[in-house]
């Protein structure tokens, strides 16, 4: 039986655990459960395929928050052409609360993500569209958004009118998501935003709920006394300086030969770190994917990058896994620089350097888990596309991939 211990920590999932755990007596502990140990024990049946954990899952749908989330996120995963998952999920929309039917919706555009569908799910929710409507128009919430992003990972072609109806008769309807998915649907045919997020990898779809190794602030040299000091003995090595707080100029930093952090000299610096070959980057073919603007970025983040991963997390740049190197570019990173740096240093452009700079250390056999960085970037891009969705911003920076956009299609 898997406990609360074994899978969370201070309210959080712990990733490894999760990993490790098996689907054995999982439907039998799903009732008992509740909260981020609920959450954690439908990852888990979602991510082993454990159709016998449908029938209770289906059952929990009222549950909100992480819970909530994690069981319509494990139901779209488990859904066949024959468990029932979008039969009962349609059914519970009909009279269920605000917390089933949003958890439901989602299952649905899960399944609808992976291609299981059935033909009449289309039709369900052109009806689900008007029924949100009333239901909002009566007083009620109205989830009219949910069951439109459902037509748009269907890709049905009733989906803008439907969008505008929303908009025109519920006043307290999501906008901002209506206009994504009227966008989406128009670019692309579906939205392949939601598609992506279905197929996403649960690490990536649960960010906010991981436990995260906290990165200690990163402390300023201590100043210097005003007491004499004894001069070295003749021959002796004169000490190294304590590096001073990592900034960011206009200019990349000049290179005059020296390792930025030589081996054995920072007292966090593991004794058999290997420096990377930054130099080798700037002549690379990663390196001459970027735009000359970018290179020169790149040319800056990655030193500095591999400087605060010994520093503040104690480990190697390239040993990093996927919690820790987003911890690296969400938490140490913006500590590291000037205020007026991070934003460049978190932008959309900036996260495309992080990018090509994993694919450098993959491809020299520096980074052998070199995937783990990129899931760290795909975190990152997440939770800042996440920010901006919160603070209601309409046409704010893009974080997606441009990697993982569909090729415009030729024009005619």
């Amino acid at each position: 039986m898997l406990t609360a211990t074994d899978l969370i920590a201070d309210g959080k999932l712990l990733a490894d655990r999760i990993d490790a755990a098996t689907s054995d007596g999982l439907a039998a502990t799903l009732t008992g459960a509740s909260g981020v140990h609920l959450a954690a024990l439908a990852i888990i049946a979602g991510e082993r395929g454990a159709q016998d954990a449908v029938a209770p899952l289906l059952t929990l749908l009222d549950h909100d928050g992480v819970a909530g989330k994690a069981i319509a996120w494990a139901l779209g995963r488990l859904a066949t052409s024959s468990n029932g998952v979008e039969a009962t999920a349609i059914a519970a929309l009909t009279d269920g609360g605000l917390d089933v039917r949003e958890n439901a919706y989602v299952a649905l555009a899960g399944l609808a993500a992976r291609g299981v569908a059935s033909g009449a799910l289309g039709d369900a929710m052109v009806a689900r569209v008007q029924a949100e409507i009333d239901r909002a128009k009566s007083g009620g919430s109205g989830l009219g958004e949910h069951a439109c992003r459902v037509l748009a990972v269907l890709a049905d072609k009733r989906t803008p009118e439907l969008i505008q109806q929303v908009i025109d008769q519920d006043r307290f309807c999501d906008r901002f998501e209506l206009q994504r998915l009227r966008k989406a649907v128009q670019d692309d045919g579906r939205d392949q935003e939601s598609v992506k997020s279905a197929k996403a990898g649960w690490k990536e779809t649960f960010v906010d709920a991981l436990v995260v190794p906290k990165a200690p602030v990163v402390e300023k040299p201590a100043e210097k006394s005003a007491a004499p000091t004894k001069p070295p003995a003749p021959g002796a090595k004169s000490p190294t300086p304590a590096a001073p707080p990592v900034g960011m100029s206009d200019e990349p930093p000049a290179d005059d030969g020296q390792e930025e952090v030589p081996a054995g000299e920072d007292e966090g610096m593991p004794g058999d770190l290997q420096p990377i070959d930054w130099k080798g980057f700037a002549a690379s073919p990663e390196a001459e994917t970027l735009a000359p603007q970018l290179k020169q970025l790149a040319g800056q983040l990655g030193p500095l990058l591999e400087q605060l991963s010994v520093r503040a997390i104690r480990a190697p740049l390239t040993d990093l896994n996927t919690q820790e190197f987003a911890a690296l570019l969400l938490q140490v990173l913006p500590q590291a620089l000037p205020p007026q740096h991070v934003q460049m240093a978190l932008s959309p452009h900036a996260m495309q350097c992080y990018k090509v700079l994993v694919k450098y250390l993959m491809r020299t056999g520096v980074a052998p888990k070199g995937q783990e960085l990129l899931d760290g970037i795909a975190l990152v891009r997440k939770e800042l596309t996440n920010q901006i969705r919160q603070a209601g911003i309409l046409n704010g920076p893009d974080f997606s991939d441009p990697d993982d956009k569909p090729a415009a299609a030729p024009k005619a």
